[in-house]
């Protein structure tokens, strides 16, 4: 049982899973539109503790409206950015420690188009490989 503490940590700072659900990423993720099949994807939450990110990473990220729900959004634009929401006319600029994220498939997520900027320090891991199905095993693009 000596290894307990170091598995913990290694879930809670290094790496896990997560099942996808919903179709806020299709296709990059739930590509099958009946939704009965889910993907699993490897979280490296390692890699964020220095908060530096990269336009078009795929995140898992508290959600700023509901703490208790982990979401998983692509990366649009960073501090210094100006992004243009679908459903507004004036561009917002992204301010210091702060990231605008969005789903794949815009006509069904929540994303900053209707939260606004998310600050970087919730975002908890990135999304670097889809492990299930074994069909779609692989490095995320």
């Amino acid at each position: 049982l000596t290894w307990v503490p170091v598995a913990i940590f290694f879930v809670d700072h290094g790496y896990s899973y997560a099942v996808v659900s919903g179709r806020s990423m299709q296709p990059t993720f739930n590509p099958d539109s009946s939704m009965m099949k889910k993907d699993i994807v490897l979280l490296d939450k390692w890699s964020t503790t220095d908060h530096k990110f990269e336009r078009g990473q795929i995140v898992t990220l508290t959600s700023p409206t509901d703490p208790k729900l982990l979401i998983i959004k692509r990366i649009l634009a960073l501090p210094g950015d100006t992004v243009k929401p679908l459903r507004k006319d004036e561009a917002v600029p992204i301010p210091a420690g702060h990231a605008w994220v969005e789903g794949d498939e815009a006509f069904h997520s929540r994303d900053s188009n209707a939260f606004g900027t998310v600050p970087i320090g919730l975002i908890n891991a990135k999304v670097t490989y889809v492990l299930w199905p074994p069909s779609r095993f692989g490095p995320v693009e």
